[in-house]
């Protein structure tokens, strides 16, 4: 394909070229006419030789002049281009790091009401990339995940239950079993952590990124047989990426230690979710989550301290989202939280 500069070149070259040849042929015209009456043929061929000649040098001068013209003028403009796309780089860049800044600082909102799910937020992310990564290159959903879907799922898995932050203390944090009228209250927090990504969609705009992440927070207790919450949505009428995240959130759940259980074995939780494939979980993921089983074995060993709630692990988690934060993103999270704040119950922990 022409360069565009070049084919501006050309262009401009040939109405020159049009141009200089249509004022020589009448000027050569009436020379010819002149000749014709006064000396003869041969002040017609010498006209014409001299309006050839003029043609050619005219033309070649005004074709040197407009190439340094056009190189300059686009040499300057590809200088500028490319300042431009470094800062448009640049920007990306910083407004890429303010979006995931946003989402662990919401995530940390919900650590800060149970700290069974604050602490398991790296494994979900961990979990979740795994799994979208190996159902990427399964031929069924080869067109529906692409790179930048992995990427967004290891981060908005993050606030899967940030819904949790509207529930009430007496109910999120009660150590024994919950009463009917408790399990639903409980069952509000998909619909909380809807509503509050929802309404940093209306501030931002709409996005791919904010619509996956509210998917999540509203879909990732929806069951595949219709039998889940909070609209008993069944088989892939639940998105994707929640069914994704259903299978890292309830591995995640059954190994890990909870006030009311000891955690379960890779091997017992594995064939547990293998049991609940057609019931519970997407009958295909599950096949793909045996698949790279082992993965999430390795990652839960990695990502698991002796003693989960240990300070020194704790605060390497809040390094962690303090080296993300930035002003931009410090007050979208309290114009969120003062959205949260709002939802019946809530109460922060003192």
């Amino acid at each position: 394909m022409m360069h565009r500069k070049t084919r501006f070149l050309l262009m401009l070259l040939i109405a020159q070229a049009s141009c200089l040849a249509a004022g020589l042929v009448v000027h050569t015209r009436q020379q010819i006419i002149l000749a014709q009456t006064s000396a003869g043929n041969h002040s017609v061929r010498d006209s014409i030789l001299i309006g050839a000649n003029i043609f050619v040098w005219t033309f070649g001068l005004q074709a040197t002049v407009a190439w340094i013209l056009i190189t300059r003028l686009y040499g300057k403009h590809e200088e500028q281009e490319g300042q431009s796309r470094d800062e448009v780089y640049l920007r990306t860049q910083q407004l890429i790091r303010t979006r995931d800044a946003v989402i662990f600082g919401l995530a940390k909102l919900a650590e800060s009401r149970d700290p069974d799910t604050g602490h398991h937020l790296e494994r979900i992310a961990a979990y979740s990339t795994r799994l979208a990564t190996a159902i990427r290159r399964h031929p069924k959903y080869r067109e529906q995940i692409s790179a930048g879907y992995v990427s967004s799922i290891g981060i908005n898995s993050a606030l899967h239950d940030i819904g949790k932050v509207g529930i009430p203390d007496n109910v999120l944090l009660k150590p024994g079993r919950l009463t009917e009228d408790e399990i639903a209250i409980m069952r509000l927090h998909p619909r909380i952590g809807a509503d509050c990504i929802e309404q940093i969609q209306r501030r931002l705009g709409e996005s791919i990124f904010l619509q996956q992440a509210r998917e999540i927070a509203l879909y990732h207790h929806e069951r595949w047989d219709g039998t889940g919450y909070p609209f008993g949505l069944h088989s892939e009428e639940i998105p994707l990426s929640a069914r994704i995240v259903t299978i890292a959130d309830v591995y995640d759940a059954l190994t890990s230690r909870r006030v009311y259980k000891e955690p379960y074995s890779h091997k017992i939780s594995v064939e547990k979710i293998k049991q609940g494939a057609g019931r519970h979980f997407d009958p295909h993921l599950v096949d793909i989550f045996l698949s790279i089983e082992s993965q999430f074995e390795e990652i839960a060993i990695s990502l698991r301290a002796p003693d989960e709630s240990s300070p020194s692990r704790n605060n390497q988690g809040e390094d962690r989202v303090e080296d993300l934060m930035t002003e931009e993103a410090g007050d979208l999270i309290e114009a969120v939280t003062s959205v949260i704040a709002g939802s019946p119950g809530y109460h922060v922990l003192p």
